[in-house]
């Protein structure tokens, strides 16, 4: 392989590996800003995923079939293009995107028109390698796999992502990089209103556990509606625990003040979400209503009634964490405080949001991502690839799994009715 040709801007080529791109959510929404970001740059990228609907403006073809073998889709990225002297960086964006991540950039190299390929993992949730809805083996695999593409290449978005899988695979991660998801630029929409109607509030994400504060805002809003405060709540989003959330609301008589609307499409965010009072959520569709300028509250991962504060006061990088390091508030006590805050305060609290997320726009976060990716050599290159070889065979359907169903099916037929 040539390593004497130097690579133009032009020759560089983005690979996003991310299976679930048929859903709305912040690691989707991270992807199809760094689509768009690429056409807007005129570089090329590809994202390797189950089929979607694609919104990419520039590209309808910009997807790669997430069950191909890597060695297929390295010959379909290099037919697509042109030249040599190509750079091509790998992210990775979910555990069982590693193994494709490493076997794709074996087979890249074996190309001549590629210069150089980089494989990383970014690492968006404190416990994305353990899960717990998955099962020990499941991260055991996880394990092994982050360790067959090298820990060095593990990317995380904050520091208690960090701290969290250090723990997990018993390792010292402190050197490794800490690159906080990208936001777009955008302007600012809100103005404080000076009505008298209720205080409307929003939440934006996925309706799971962990977001907890979407099951304490019915009790909350009718806490405060029993004080005489007039205030309102429309929660968007989708999630295995959309009926517990209905649920939740009728429980505590709160049909008339919480409304659960279902997920909101992406292009639709700013233009829905600006149009309220208050924000209340996590991840980056906190950032991004805060850079709309709506005032937002950021809410703590596993805690209903616990907030960070607005979310300038929050650690950067931290979007909802748990942070012993940042004192806790009470979500309820700073509704009733921003429903007493006067115009004045309220445009102070949305402009130090904006200030904030700003500072999470970024136009290079795949170089970034990749700055400082190495990779195996040696015997460890092909251990490392047989064992991705094995991740990939036990994760896909196999004749194994096809024996285990005939067993649980023929057992099932011999239980009593």
């Amino acid at each position: 392989m040539n390593k004497s040709i130097p690579a133009k801007p032009e020759n560089r080529l983005s690979v996003f590996i991310y299976e679930s791109m048929n859903r709305e959510g912040g690691i989707q929404s991270i992807v199809y800003r760094e689509l768009d970001r690429a056409y807007e740059q005129g570089k090329i990228a590809y994202v390797i995923s189950k089929p979607f609907k694609s919104r990419v403006q520039y590209d309808k073809n910009c997807r790669l079939e997430y069950d191909a073998k890597p060695e297929t889709l390295a010959e379909a990225l290099v037919r697509r293009s042109s030249g040599v002297g190509w750079v091509i960086d790998i992210i990775a964006l979910s555990p069982d995107a590693v193994p494709i991540a490493l076997l794709l950039r074996e087979a890249l190299l074996t190309h001549s028109e590629v210069q150089d390929a980089r494989a990383c993992v970014t690492i968006l949730h404190p416990r994305d390698f353990m899960r717990e809805t998955e099962k020990r083996h499941v991260h055991l695999m996880n394990k092994l796999a982050a360790h067959a593409i090298g820990l060095r290449n593990l990317v995380f978005m904050n520091e208690q992502c960090r701290e969290t899988h250090s723990a997990f695979f018993s390792r010292d991660l402190s050197a490794n990089a800490i690159v906080p998801v990208p936001i777009d630029g955008r302007e600012p929409r809100w103005t404080a209103q000076q009505e008298s109607g209720p205080l409307r509030i929003v939440a934006v994400g996925r309706i799971v556990d962990f977001k907890a504060y979407n099951f304490a805002l019915p009790r909350i809003l009718t806490d405060l509606e029993s004080k005489g405060h007039k205030v309102t709540c429309d929660i968007f989003g989708y999630g295995a625990e959309e009926p517990k959330l209905v649920r939740t609301i009728r429980d505590a008589g709160a049909d008339d003040l919480v409304s659960f609307k279902g997920p909101i499409p992406l292009e639709d965010f700013d233009t829905t979400v600006s149009g309220y009072d208050l924000f209340i959520g996590m991840g980056t569709a906190a950032v991004q209503a805060a850079q709309l300028g709506v005032p937002t509250i950021l809410a703590i991962v596993d805690d209903e009634d616990g907030a960070h504060g607005f979310i300038h006061e929050a650690t950067f990088g931290n979007l909802g964490e748990q942070d012993s390091r940042v004192p806790r508030q009470d979500l309820g006590a700073m509704i009733e405080k921003y429903l007493q805050a006067g115009t004045v305060e309220r445009q102070r609290i949305s402009d130090a949001g904006i200030a904030y997320a700003n500072r999470y726009v970024a136009d290079n976060y795949v170089e970034q991502l990749t700055a400082h990716a190495v990779a195996r050599t040696g015997m460890s290159r092909h251990l490392a690839a047989a064992y991705c070889r094995f991740y990939i065979w036990m994760a896909r359907d196999n004749w194994l799994r096809a024996v285990v169903r005939s067993v649980r099916q023929l057992a099932s037929r011999g239980q009593p009715s």
